[in-house]
């Protein structure tokens, strides 16, 4: 155990008492503030509602989805108006939008502003909506120039590269008649529908309430999960593994029967996420209509066990009502995923939504009511997650029907003695917002308390919203990420050391900077050969090699100096003790 290890471990051991004391007392949890925030507004028909930065100022803007009227667009004041109130901006929305279940944010054309995709009811002919970013000017709707003006039932939607061309891709999982789609990005922003001719159509492949994506194999390329409800239940929920890798070509196979995730009559929402920190992806499914909730525990291979089988019980203890949206959310900064259930129904029970505390070993207990967010049923089917008033916690917007205030509650975790660190990715301008990416957060390297925390970049759509957020690591009592490494969507690899907690950065993209001082030289050479064949591969030597003499905003790659692999080594006679300094003390990251 190195010095600084053991350090480390005497300041934790010497504060646990005093940490103890301090997380032993009840914090205030949440409190309900959208009177002061959005004026207590009831947009009417209110059915979900997602978080992006619309406007490129650091702070998080809301649109409500919704039918009739419900359809709202706030912009957030909190930077640079210095408070955190919403002003509605929805003039800035085009006219003829139709009742809508749900959106995608994603900057498909690479501008830099960040446009949404909103899912339609598509009612009387109508067809869904890409709103084109203008700011400061207003959206304009270019669903037609673009191929996507799909006739559809959108339930379910998702910005993703899906074939790995480096440019965003539409996912589509549907109400019905209409069946799931995908839509490929081609040349000057077309997209092109290829459902069909993938194998993502699978028999009854419709009522799409639920869409998860991430690369549950680790293979290279992502894979789907879609779960559906239907009145007396039975459709069969479908997995889709991407076979791109292996065959070269986009295709999927639907393996729900055959990897343990095929039990359930009705389901909403689905997420991959790591709960149990072992690296790969593991299945979060929201039970409806009173049907039990599940985490599948991802065991490799994409074969999959029910946690309700590791634990001898059910994973909650309620099943609400009828649980609509879900999200695993580190609500308390304690670097677990927790678990949220958005309840639509008033029935027995009566709870318009569910927090549950994640106690480890898949143990949750209800803190609803503990952490202030228990009401009456008000309708809705969705609610978002994100910092919008900025202090490191995650807050909630929840949305209601008609005849009720919007729900916006605070949440004080920030004041709990847990630390956390949020990313911004700034990605190249095929994916500026690095939709995809997956990041690797070690603490406490060395010690026996040493883990590494997995989250993804917006990757999964969850139940009617796909929101455009800061990467969010909760790190308990840790101040500081020894180790964070980003893997890209196009699958390179950059790494930082040593971030401090407690703040926002800005990582721009830069393949093959393994040590995160903003030039890819023969110090990330040092730390590729050290971590070949566990954190790098081969093909990352390739990227650094192409990189070399890079630096962010350089312009160029300096490509006549760039050396062949035996001339690499030669390069480390240069660099024995400078590395090592700009390791621990340098990481090109833009705090914001």
């Amino acid at each position: 155990m190195n010095s600084r290890a053991v350090l480390r471990s005497l300041i934790r051991v010497a504060g646990a008492v005093f940490l103890l004391v301090l997380t032993s007392h009840a914090f205030a949890g949440f409190t309900n503030e959208a009177e002061t925030i959005i004026g207590g507004v009831d947009v009417g028909d209110g059915r979900s509602a997602s978080l992006a930065d619309i406007d490129a100022d650091g702070d998080l803007d809301l649109l409500f989805q919704g039918g009739g009227g419900a359809i709202r667009l706030y912009r957030n004041n909190l930077i640079g108006g210095g408070t955190l109130t919403y002003t509605d901006i929805s003039s800035m929305l085009p006219g003829g939008l139709g009742p809508s279940w749900s959106a995608a944010w994603g900057d498909y054309d690479g501008d830099g502003r960040l446009d949404v995709f909103v899912g339609q009811s598509n009612l009387s002919g109508a067809s869904g909506d890409l709103l084109k970013n203008n700011w400061p000017a207003a959206f304009t709707n270019v669903s037609v120039a673009t191929g996507l003006n799909d006739p559809g039932f959108h339930q379910n939607l998702a910005w993703n590269d899906i074939d790995n061309d480096r440019d965003l891709d539409l996912l589509i999982g549907m109400e019905g008649p209409e069946e799931h789609e995908i839509y490929l990005q081609g040349p000057a922003g077309s997209f092109t529908a290829v459902g069909a001719a993938t194998g993502f159509q699978a028999p009854l492949g419709t009522r799409g309430y639920g869409m998860a994506i991430g690369d549950t194999d680790g293979d290279g390329d992502l894979d789907v999960y879609i779960s559906t409800c239907v009145l007396g239940g039975n459709i069969r929920n479908n997995f889709y593994q991407n076979m791109l890798v292996e065959t070269g070509s986009l295709a999927f196979v639907d393996i729900a029967d055959s990897n343990g995730t095929q039990n359930l009559a009705n389901s909403y929402g689905a997420e991959f996420v790591d709960f149990d920190d072992d690296g790969d992806l593991d299945l979060f499914m929201v039970g409806a209509d009173q049907q039990p909730s599940k985490i599948f525990r991802n065991n490799g291979g994409n074969q999959f066990t029910d946690v309700d089988t590791i634990t001898g019980h059910p994973l909650l203890t309620s099943t609400g009502s009828d649980f609509g949206g879900g999200r695993a959310v580190d609500y308390d900064n304690d670097g677990d995923l927790d678990l949220f259930f958005h309840d639509h129904m008033a029935t027995a029970g009566n709870h318009a939504r569910k927090l549950y505390r994640n106690d480890g070993n898949w143990e949750f207990t209800d803190v609803t009511t503990a952490e202030g967010i228990a009401n009456t049923n008000q309708g809705g089917y969705d609610s978002a997650w994100g910092d919008i008033d900025h202090d490191g916690d995650q807050d909630l917007i929840a949305a209601t029907g008609s005849g009720f205030d919007e729900r916006v509650f605070i949440n004080d975790a920030s004041t709990n003695g847990n630390h956390w660190l949020y990313i911004r990715l700034d990605g190249p301008s095929d994916n500026t917002t690095g939709i995809g990416a997956t990041l690797y957060a070690t603490l406490e390297e060395g010690t026996p308390q040493e883990r590494t925390l997995r989250r993804e970049a917006n990757t999964n759509s969850g139940t009617f919203n796909q929101s455009d957020l800061p990467v969010h690591f909760g790190l308990g009592e840790v101040t500081e990420v020894d180790q964070l490494l980003i893997r890209w969507p196009d699958g390179s690899k950059q790494g930082l050391a040593n971030v401090s907690a407690d703040q926002y950065i800005t990582v721009p993209y830069n393949p093959g900077d393994y040590n995160g001082d903003g030039a890819v030289d023969a110090a990330d050479f040092v730390l590729w050969r050290k971590g070949l064949g566990t954190i790098y591969t081969q093909a990352d030597y390739n990227i650094w090699l192409e990189g070399f003499g890079q630096a962010v905003g350089s312009g160029s790659n300096a490509s006549a100096a760039v050396p062949e692999p035996a001339t690499a080594w030669l390069l480390l006679a240069l660099v024995p003790l400078v590395y090592y300094g700009s390791l621990r003390s340098s990481n090109f990251a833009r705090t914001a």
